[in-house]
Parts: C-alpha cells; sequence; structure tokens
C-alpha cells in the first residue's frame, strides 16, 4: 500500500509543486524517477533522484522524495503492482515508454482481473492527466467499490474534485482518506487549501499546523502565510513569505509581499515587490494593475507630505 501512495505522492508533486527555481535537466530526472517507481524500479528512481542531488543539493523535492523512497523500499524487490496485478505493471511500463494507447488499452483489460481496483485506480490517473475529470471520477468510484478500503481512489478523487474548484465536494473524500493515513501531510495540506479556497480560515490554519508538523516544506509555509495574510495578520505573513525567498522565489511570492506591505502603508516597497513579480510572470494584467495602483497610492502619500511641509521663512 505504502508503495502505490508513494507513486501518487511522485505524480501529484510533479503535475503541481515543481519549484519555479529547478532547471530543465532536474525536471527531466524528476520526471523520469517518476516514471520508474511507478513500475517498481526504485533502485532506477534512486539513481535519478541523486543524480538532481549532485546538481542542486538543495533541491528539497529531490530530498522530499527521496526520504520518501527509503521509507518504501524493502529487500523484496519484486514490486506490490507486479503481485497484484501483472497487467498494470505492463500498462505503467508502456506509460514509460510513451505508448498511450497500449496504456490505456492494458488497463481497461486489467480492469476485468480480480484485483480490477487497482486498474481503475490508475486508469483514474491516465484520465486525469488528459483532464476527462467525469471519466476520472468515475474510474476512482469503481476503484473505491471494488475495494472500499483502498486509501489512493479517495485521495485521487479529491485531487480530481480540486482540480475542478470543487473545493467542497473534495473535503469528503480526503477525510476518508485520513481515516486510512492519519499521519499523510499531504492530505491535510490539501484539506486546509479546500478549505481556504472556501473561506474556512479557522479551519484551514488548523490543518496547514497538522501538514507542517508532519513536514515542514516550503510549500506548507507558503500555505500557512497566505492564510495569516487572509486572516489579517500581515507582519506574520510578510516575515514567512520574506523567508521563504531563501529556497523559492516566484511570482506569487513577491505579489503576496506586495500585498502585505499595501496593507502595512509601506508603499516603496510594495511597489518594489510587484515590480519583482512582473518580473517573473508571463505578462500578468492583474500584477501590472497592482503596480499602478501602488504607484499612485505612493505619488499621493508624497505630494502630501510636500503639501504639509512648511515653506521657508521670506524676508
Amino acid at each position: 500500500m505504502k508503495k502505490i501512495l508513494l507513486s501518487l505522492t511522485f505524480i501529484f508533486t510533479l503535475s503541481c509543486c515543481i519549484p519555479a527555481f529547478a532547471s530543465e535537466i532536474e525536471d527531466d530526472y524528476l520526471d523520469i524517477a517518476a516514471n520508474y517507481c511507478v513500475v517498481g524500479d526504485y533502485n532506477s528512481a534512486m539513481q535519478y533522484l541523486e543524480k538532481i542531488l549532485k546538481i542542486n543539493p538543495s533541491n528539497k523535492h529531490a530530498m522530499d522524495l527521496k526520504n520518501g523512497l527509503n521509507h518504501v523500499i524493502s529487500k523484496d524487490n519484486k514490486s506490490f503492482i507486479d503481485n497484484v496485478s501483472p497487467l498494470v505493471r505492463q500498462a505503467m511500463e508502456y506509460k514509460r515508454i510513451g505508448d498511450e494507447t497500449k496504456e490505456w488499452n492494458t488497463l481497461v483489460k486489467a480492469t476485468g482481473d480480480n484485483n480490477a481496483y487497482l486498474a481503475f485506480y490508475y486508469l483514474g490517473n491516465f484520465y486525469r492527466s488528459k483532464k476527462e475529470y467525469k471519466n476520472a471520477l468515475n474510474a476512482y468510484n469503481e476503484a473505491s467499490s471494488a475495494r472500499n478500503d483502498f486509501a489512493p481512489a479517495y485521495l485521487g478523487t479529491a485531487i480530481v474534485l480540486f482540480e475542478m474548484e470543487q473545493f467542497n465536494s473534495a473535503i469528503n473524500p480526503l477525510d476518508k482518506y485520513l481515516t486510512f493515513n492519519p499521519e499523510d501531510d499531504l492530505a491535510y495540506a490539501m484539506k486546509s487549501r479546500a478549505e481556504f479556497e472556501l473561506g474556512m480560515l479557522t479551519q484551514a490554519k488548523t490543518d496547514n499546523d497538522i501538514a507542517r508538523k508532519l513536514n515542514d516544506c516550503p510549500e506548507y509555509k507558503f500555505d500557512q502565510a497566505k492564510i495569516l495574510y487572509k486572516l489579517g495578520s500581515y507582519h506574520d505573513a510578510l516575515k514567512i513569505f520574506e523567508n521563504l525567498l531563501n529556497d523559492i522565489q516566484t511570482s506569487k511570492i513577491y505579489e503576496y509581499m506586495g500585498l502585505c506591505n499595501i496593507e502595512l502603508n509601506n508603499y516603496a516597497q510594495a511597489l518594489t515587490d510587484f515590480d519583482r513579480a512582473i518580473l517573473l510572470s508571463n505578462d500578468d494584467k492583474y500584477l501590472e494593475m497592482k503596480y499602478n495602483e501602488v504607484k499612485q497610492l505612493l505619488e499621493n502619500k508624497n505630494n502630501e507630505t510636500s503639501e504639509k511641509k512648511p515653506y521657508p521663512y521670506q524676508i
């Protein structure tokens, strides 16, 4: 079970959380490592993670994935998937080499096996990668119906609902998943993000606190700072955003720093923050609007200060 969860974590991390500062070759190696993990070749996956860390020893994602991989590698090198469903293993091999037609056909065929839940689960992953969300949900539901204690199916359902922005609906399968895996930081983080989008800030903070206690990674700290900003704790939020710049420099971090500084009336710094955010973004109209808005606020403030200055005494 842990091996399957690791595969899902690899896939989810690669699709949602690749840091902006990672080089293209690091991204490629992460992709290769994920594919090897999916087919159960953990030794090869570890080799590529080591390559990433040689290039960039501070790559937090590679370190986290390496630690997770160490947890599930056992003396038995035969993968869980191979034991339960050889057809699913074959489908994952097709996935690794990029043959999507054979991957899909093999997964569909595998749904007729005794352990159909695993085939439906990976079929759900297949559809999710294509953004065929209705089909993905149907596949995950089939997986959980075939085996109601198969936790990854609930997490897969939650991920799809989250991507569909059905945040309220995503909470229930996350709770179900957490009954089987109460120490899973990713699930708590996702639940916190869904609650954040729904304006449930107290609950979002509570679940984010749990996620960070389990894994105090930069992504969860970013979530924490966003929650604090929404709660009006601008000083605390700004401090976390500034500390994150040691690990991650993204347009979003500078954007939130700018928003915090607006609330703190630090218009000059906010202008600098939005300028940096624009440089790291792709022609973001919202950021340009905020930049001009802050520029006007700063000009108004400077004009007010000038008007208040006493004129020198003239004889």
